[in-house]
């Protein structure tokens, strides 16, 4: 196949390139940066230099010629904003060929708007969710501090505040728009990661679970254990069930007092990517089986217990 994977910089990315590229495949990376900025670009197929997807007409157009170009049958977007705006453009890619790696639309903005997926958890699955509110309709007198303030469809924790008084929270309302970021109660303990891939056509469905034993600043662990757990797996299999869920995804979860409290879902190729493959789930190549309606079967003999972890390595550009 000939594959297109975006923002080849990110780590993600730089692991799902070369992971189909070791299984055979022809693949073409972009980013918004020029090729010697990214030590990925040595690694793969063809590289491209792309705009900005907050410039979505022009990056889309630029995509769609890039797969016309190198014959491109597989996109793979990789960040939240390309998920959102490629999801919903799967038909113009068809139309050349291109099959792209998303959840459907649909589902793509019920889990990008942190506030409908709250209230959806609310009513289907009250176990694990966590008080929510927009900002603009805080009572001030029914605050729990801390509180939690995050954007309603943010990543990778950017522009999250913990909110520890009433003077934290009138300098947050200030500083943001409080229609944009939703409030939360504040709760502490053990993260718990769940990637899964379900496939809506024959109803197959597997999870892996992580505990994030150290985690980053942007909301991701660079050191995790893989764990087997019943209660993730039961939550994990029924939030997919109820947002109609095709593909892969994440759903992050924290452990407070012997209870699971759910953070987020997370419509992609989950930052994780990497654990759950090594660990012996190949969500990759069956995340492409899933959108191209191939058959799956699901049949992983995970490593539980194994423990993995991260490094930032450097290196000098040659071309």
């Amino acid at each position: 196949m000939n594959i297109l994977i975006t923002a080849l910089g990110t780590l993600n990315s730089t692991f799902i390139s070369k992971y189909l590229k070791r299984c055979g495949n022809f693949i073409v990376g972009v980013d918004i940066y020029p090729k010697a900025y990214i030590k990925a670009s040595s690694e793969i197929d063809r590289f491209y230099q792309v705009s900005s997807v907050n410039d979505m007409d022009k990056y889309i157009k630029e995509l769609l010629d890039i797969c016309s170009r190198n014959n491109v049958d597989t996109l793979i977007p990789i960040i939240d904003e390309e998920i959102a705006y490629l999801s919903s453009h799967k038909k113009m890619f068809k139309n050349i060929g291109v099959d792209i790696c998303t959840p459907d639309y649909e589902t793509v903005k019920m889990c990008r708007n942190k506030l409908l997926t709250f209230e959806i958890i609310k009513k289907e699955l009250p176990e694990v969710y966590i008080k929510t509110q927009l900002l603009k309709h805080v009572n001030k007198d029914d605050i729990t501090y801390p509180s939690f303030a995050k954007p309603i469809s943010g990543r990778a924790s950017i522009g999250c505040e913990k909110i520890v008084d009433e003077f934290a929270l009138d300098y947050v309302i200030h500083k943001v728009n409080p229609e944009e970021f939703i409030l939360q109660n504040f709760v502490e303990g053990e993260f718990f990661a769940v990637d899964f891939i379900r496939d809506i056509k024959s109803k197959k469905f597997f999870c892996v679970s992580r505990q994030e034993l150290v985690r980053n600043k942007n909301g991701c662990g660079t050191v995790v254990k893989i764990t087997e757990n019943k209660d993730l797996e039961f939550y994990t299999k029924k939030i997919a069930e109820i947002l109609n869920y095709n593909g892969v995804g994440n759903i992050e979860f924290i452990k407070h007092d012997g209870r699971y409290y759910m953070l987020e879902v997370n419509p992609r190729f989950p930052a994780g990517t990497a654990y759950t493959v090594m660990s012996g789930a190949d969500f990759i190549n069956d995340e492409i089986k899933i959108i191209k309606e191939q058959c799956i079967s699901l049949n992983y003999n995970v490593k539980i217990g194994t423990i993995f972890t991260r490094r930032y390595e450097t290196y000098e550009y040659t071309e």
